[in-house]
């Protein structure tokens, strides 16, 4: 087969997806020496479209037959009409997120395979820094509080006036400059870390509080991943999943979705047992399955070359 490796090598600054797609693309070179194996530097990187730089694709020049692999937080843009997409004849689609549909129903709608897959953190260092700063969680020697770190916009900005105030929530938007391991050393110190949706319905904070053994508070998550992330296991479930995986919440009024977090707050800040192993289950899926030597295994386990044929 003739096949060309469409990625951004640089990742857009990404470390992880560039250790991962140039890790995947030399591992493919090896494995398969009887392919005609070629990369193509995308012209623009527009994050919906091919060529953005949280997809990945595998394409047959010969039939344009195309297996995408994708980080992007609003994974159904792949089926969106206009994006460049329909150039491609998708056979396999690996990850994705913001996805309301299971893979049977993406299979039923769209006749493409479909299978969930993990995720790694995205900024430079922060596999170092939770390494670094990670300890035994002891909630007695946390801070009594929730905390969000974050830029604030969209439904965020919303939610900002039930939390910014309240007495169990430290509140700290884009203003508060905290970055880089500062950020990381600043959110091992509380009790409970708050997610809240962002750019998608996942948010690599989860990963980043997973990762220093810090339990979150969240909505229920819609995505599917490969190992599925459990809600009141890996993380305190505070409301329903978000319609449609999205970062808007059209099904539940702002002021009922803050009430909801703030009571899973509220219930959770003094449970010692739930909140340690939250906190526990919570980092061992992160060291199990979201470092990037194991999401670049797994993805030679699910993706399906016969299916460029």
């Amino acid at each position: 087969m003739n096949l060309t490796f469409f990625f951004d090598e640089n990742a857009a600054g990404n470390p992880y997806f560039h250790y991962i797609y140039h890790s995947i693309y030399n591992r493919f070179i090896a494995l398969y020496p009887e392919f005609n194996i070629k990369h193509k530097q995308p012209e623009s990187g527009y994050q919906s479209a091919p060529g953005g730089m949280s997809n990945f694709q595998i394409i047959n020049d010969d039939n344009n037959k195309t297996i995408v692999m994708s980080f992007w937080d609003r994974g159904m843009d792949v089926f969106q009409q206009g994006l460049g997409w329909e150039e491609y004849q998708i056979v396999q689609y690996i990850g994705g997120l913001g996805l309301y549909l299971n893979s049977n129903q993406i299979k039923e709608t769209y006749n493409i395979d479909h299978i969930p897959y993990q995720y790694p953190l995205g900024v430079p260092h922060s596999y170092d820094y939770v390494d670094e700063l990670r300890t035994e969680y002891n909630p007695e020697n946390k801070i009594r509080k929730a905390v969000f770190i974050g830029a604030v916009y969209g439904v965020r900005k919303e939610l900002e006036p039930w939390f910014k105030n309240h007495p169990l929530i430290d509140w700290f938007d884009g203003n508060a400059g905290i970055g880089g391991r500062d950020y990381f050393n600043k959110l091992k110190d509380y009790r409970i870390a708050l997610s809240l949706n962002g750019n998608g319905e996942f948010c690599l904070r989860d990963l980043e509080a997973m990762g220093l053994n810090i339990p979150i508070v969240r909505s229920e998550i819609l995505t599917p991943f490969y190992n599925p992330l459990i809600p009141d296991y890996h993380y305190i479930k505070a409301t329903e999943p978000c319609d449609e995986a999205c970062y808007v919440y059209r099904n539940i009024p702002i002021k009922t979705l803050a009430e909801q977090f703030i009571y899973q707050i509220e219930k959770n800040i003094d449970d010692f047992n739930n909140l340690t192993k939250i906190a526990n289950q919570g980092y061992h899926y992160f060291d199990n399955y979201s470092r990037p030597d194991y999401i670049i295994d797994l993805f030679f386990k699910l993706v399906k070359t016969n299916n460029l044929l």
